[in-house]
């Protein structure tokens, strides 16, 4: 009973930083699919909104990753956001693609 108690809070906790509307009849199966679907959800609107923002072309010199599960190999030419790019520049994770 400790542990539906504790893992109840915890899923609270995500729920909310994730701003869903929570009803308190929801059992805690019913909790972790909504905080389930909601990070999805998020996850996918964030890389559409940086596969969007992707204006600049870089040489991978080592693998990386602009967008989650999506691995940009080595050796490759891709579009990123400026900003990624900055970053990865700094690094020494890539350079502009000529």
């Amino acid at each position: 009973m400790a542990d539906d108690k504790e893992a109840k809070k915890v899923l609270l906790g995500q729920a909310k930083a994730l701003g869903l509307d929570v009803d308190g009849r929801w059992a805690i199966e019913t909790l972790a699919q909504k905080v389930l679907d909601a990070q999805e959800a998020k996850t996918a609107s964030e890389t559409q909104a940086i596969k969007e923002a992707s204006d600049t072309w870089v040489y991978m010199l080592r693998d990386g990753f602009a967008v989650e599960d999506e691995k940009l190999r080595t050796g490759g030419t891709f579009q990123v956001p400026e900003c990624i790019a900055k970053r990865w520049y700094k690094a020494g994770v890539a350079r502009p693609a000529d």
